[in-house]
């Protein structure tokens, strides 16, 4: 008799831990929409700071936009 009731009492928790994972499975957004953690580099130019991606290299430097890669080039080429 007592054998019954804690295979009773088992099969309840197991059921509602599978409940509660399944919960937070689909709470959970899918690996591909989840976000990426990046590098952050600082423009030579300006300071900003921004992700490695989305930055222009050149020069051994980072930087911003185009735009600042190229006034720093222009000041580079001035001070020689």
């Amino acid at each position: 008799m007592i054998s019954k009731w804690m295979l009773l009492i088992a099969l309840i928790f197991v059921v509602f831990w599978l409940v509660k994972r399944f919960q937070r499975a689909a709470r959970q957004p899918p690996r591909s929409e989840q976000k990426v953690i990046e590098d952050m580099v600082r423009c030579a130019y300006c300071d900003v700071h921004l992700p490695k991606s989305e930055s222009v290299t050149g020069h051994g430097q980072y930087f911003c936009s185009e735009a600042h890669h190229a006034l720093y080039a222009r000041a580079a080429a001035k001070e020689k």
